[in-house]
């Protein structure tokens, strides 16, 4: 497992509820415990000793880079770390890299695990490894070399999406009343014309004053209503799409009817062009996912987990609140569960999951997926109400050096260095965009693109297919009108 970035016991724990964490209470104690029982008064003698360790690619602390005949070159923190472990108590150091045929037949950390049980030539792993039940079991550890807290590697949120803009300024609820005011205008307006044309018609020296239409039977009268609607329509659209028109009738209770329709339709349309323009000009992005909760929500990202690390065991033993929920979702999904980090880091680069990372480790996988593709594909979370995890090194089952090292490894975290060397790592590309704190713009630096205005044409297509489909039909029914009366 790699390692975090900062010594263990300077900044705590975050809290947390007793119900949700009392399995990190437990191995919490059980690492104190660990710590405790290092006794610098029975140290042994390493002077003038030498030893080797084993080595893993474990970016960003540390990198391995295999060169042809079994050459190799190792750099990073580790190296730093047992580098001044060795001057401090005086012995030589040799560091051992695994056969590839061992890593792909038992996996990197299992081959790690093997060769130090049963090769009496390596005395420790120089990475350091979360303190799991079956660990302890298997090896010694020395004093947590660091700790630090947790946040979600998660892909960034998209902008969403622009196919039916046009319907996003208004809630339904805005859409049905709108409409329902567009039928009952109508209506009202079609009933006043018509009364006044066939109801109230004045008559002076036997002429009638006013008459828009005159029908002259039934079925006319039948058509003049829909040739009323049909004018009306048009005179509310055009007054809703700021196209303004001419008033069917110059009646006082007919103007009073339009001029309240047209107020209406100023607050409509001017609320509704605000909210379409600021949606253009400002991008919406989906919500970010921040918390547990936001990712146990979420329909488009899911949970990965490694088995192996204190999140991912407080996850799977939980038996209550959010640490169950996302715990079932991974046990209904095995192919969410790992070991292996560089596995998880490969799901991870699909976009579509997240990864509850030691900090340090988040701040790198951003940073070099940015480096690998030019822009800010993934971002932190805030940081998660989770105890730390720590990250000894591991010996073999009763060594005799263990308590030495870790006495080392105490006086090291004291000194400050472990931090300084992990804060100026060269294997961390620089991403200041990524971290960055989002701000809101007024508008975009671009111009609007064809995605912006989608809707819009949706909506041409639309009418242009309807408007076919209407030509089509009319022409079946004038054949059908003109077979008729043959």
């Amino acid at each position: 497992m790699q390692f975090p970035a900062r010594c263990k016991g300077t900044n705590g724990f975050f809290p947390y509820t007793r119900s949700k964490h009392f399995i990190a209470i437990s191995l919490t104690v059980v690492i104190l415990l660990l710590i405790a029982s290092v006794d610098p008064t029975t140290e042994a003698d390493m002077n003038n000793l030498h030893f080797n360790y084993i080595v893993l690619h474990s970016p960003p602390f540390d990198s391995l880079i295999r060169g042809p005949n079994g050459t190799f070159t190792y750099f990073g923190a580790t190296i730093n770390i047992f580098t001044w472990l060795a001057k401090r108590f005086k012995f030589t150091i040799s560091f051992v890299p695994i056969n590839e045929t061992l890593i792909n037949k038992l996996g990197m950390h299992e081959a790690a695990y093997y060769l130090l049980m049963n090769d009496k030539n390596i005395e420790g792993i120089a990475v350091g490894f979360y303190p799991t039940m079956d660990r302890v079991k298997r090896f010694d550890f020395t004093a947590s070399a660091w700790s630090e807290g947790f946040s979600f590697v998660v892909p960034r949120p998209e902008e969403e999406s622009r196919l039916f803009a046009f319907i996003g300024p208004f809630q339904p609820l805005v859409w049905m009343s709108i409409f329902i005011s567009l039928f009952f205008v109508i209506a009202t307006m079609t009933v006043f014309t018509w009364i006044y044309n066939y109801r109230f018609t004045n008559t002076t020296n036997g002429r009638k004053i006013e008459s828009n239409i005159q029908p002259d039977h039934d079925e006319s009268h039948s058509k003049s209503i829909f040739t009323f609607i049909g004018s009306h329509m048009i005179y509310v659209i055009n007054t809703m799409t700021n196209q303004g028109g001419r008033e069917f009738s110059s009646r006082t209770s007919f103007r009073v009817l339009a001029g309240a329709w047209v107020l209406c339709a100023m607050v409509l349309v001017n609320s509704y062009t605000g909210i379409v323009t600021s949606s253009l000009t400002t991008p919406k992005m989906k919500p970010p996912i921040n918390t547990m909760e936001d990712l146990a929500a979420s329909q488009e990202v899911n949970i990965v987990l490694r088995s192996d690390t204190s999140t991912g065991i407080q996850i799977l033993q939980a038996t209550s609140g959010i640490f169950k929920v996302l715990g079932d979702q991974v046990r209904s999904n095995p192919d969410r569960l790992f070991t292996d980090p560089f596995k998880i880091a490969a799901k991870l680069e699909t976009g579509h999951f997240a990864f509850p990372y030691v900090h340090t480790f988040s701040v790198a996988f951003v940073a070099s997926q940015y480096k690998k593709d030019g822009k800010c594909r993934f971002r932190l979370s805030k940081m998660l109400p989770l105890s730390h995890g720590h990250y000894p090194f591991l010996y073999k089952k009763g060594s005799r050096y263990t308590k030495t090292i870790s006495k080392g490894v105490l006086e090291l975290c004291e000194t400050g260095l472990i931090r300084f060397w992990i804060k100026n790592l060269p294997t961390i590309p620089r991403a200041d965009e990524c971290f960055a704190e989002n701000k809101r713009r007024v508008s975009r630096p671009v111009p609007i693109q064809l995605t912006d205005l989608i809707s819009a044409f949706l909506i041409l297509g639309i009418g242009l297919g309807l408007a076919t489909l209407i030509f089509l039909l009319e022409k079946i029914y004038s054949k059908w009108q003109r077979f008729k009366r043959r």
